[in-house]
């Protein structure tokens, strides 16, 4: 029997002039098209407003869909949007982008508040990390994570295609750290599976790539390596080990091995 299959990282449209396929209607029909059973998704873009319509967007999907608050460090604001997401919206942790936002992996001080948040509630943080930019290398979520070890940080993207070394080598070193497939290369996926094949999540980045593309790149790595079962939980295994999923959709991750 097939594992749950889960993509861990999707974006949904919940205003004009955004991408008409993250629509949550469509998005349910392209999850349905290729057994998808469920997404951690979130917004393109952070603001407390977009986070209600998010919210409100999804309601009708909610054994599908698990939200995340899409939060700008730099806002003032920010840690309050944050506990209004998870107390008020029931969201199951945060979205952060270095790029986006502009700040740096590296800042502890600026990324207390949201991540102290986080600590207490042992939660859930999906932070982009892509390419060789100054604000998010890899190298950076090692003291992140070691500063709030009861946070699962998942490193979007796992570094992309330059810098995927050196997220696979500080996911083997930090017991809560995570990695997702996001547009991130073939190559890298074998990689991760050979080092860490336990701490990696599928993710697409819809609708920026398609699930089928993802799903098919999977693929591709099982059958090259001969390691299905791997694959396997990287679709969705991974996931549901890492975390407890109740009837409502809510998270809860599980105690991390010691690293």
């Amino acid at each position: 029997m097939m594992e749950m299959r889960i993509d861990a990282h999707v974006h949904i449209a919940v205003k004009e002039g955004e991408n008409p396929m993250s629509r949550p209607e469509n998005v349910i029909r392209s999850m349905d098209l290729n057994g998808i059973d469920k997404i951690v998704c979130f917004t393109f873009g952070t603001g407390l407003e977009d986070q209600k319509r998010l919210a409100e967007a999804i309601a009708p999907y909610g054994d599908r869909m698990i939200p995340l608050a899409y939060v700008g460090p730099r806002e003032r604001d920010c840690a309050d949007q944050l506990l209004y997401c998870l107390d008020k919206l029931n969201f199951q942790g945060v979205k952060l982008h270095p790029y986006v936002s502009n700040f740096c992996v590296a800042d502890i001080v600026l990324l207390s508040p949201i991540f102290q948040i986080l600590e207490e509630r042992q939660s859930y943080a999906v932070i982009h990390c892509a390419s060789e930019d100054f604000r998010n290398h890899p190298s950076m979520f090692e003291r992140l994570g070691r500063s709030f070890p009861n946070v699962l940080i998942q490193m979007a993207h796992m570094g992309e295609v330059m810098s995927t070394k050196y997220a696979v080598d500080v996911a083997r070193r930090v017991p809560n750290i995570y990695l997702d497939t996001a547009i991130c290369s073939y190559a890298a996926v074998r990689r991760a599976l050979a080092h860490c094949p336990d701490k990696v999540f599928m993710g697409c980045d819809y609708p920026f790539y398609k699930f089928e593309m993802e799903i098919y790149k999977q693929i591709l790595v099982a059958e090259d390596t001969g390691m299905k079962q791997e694959i396997d939980d990287i679709m969705g295994g991974n996931f549901a080990n890492a975390f407890v999923i109740d009837e409502n959709n809510h998270i809860q991750h599980r105690p991390f091995d010691a690293g």
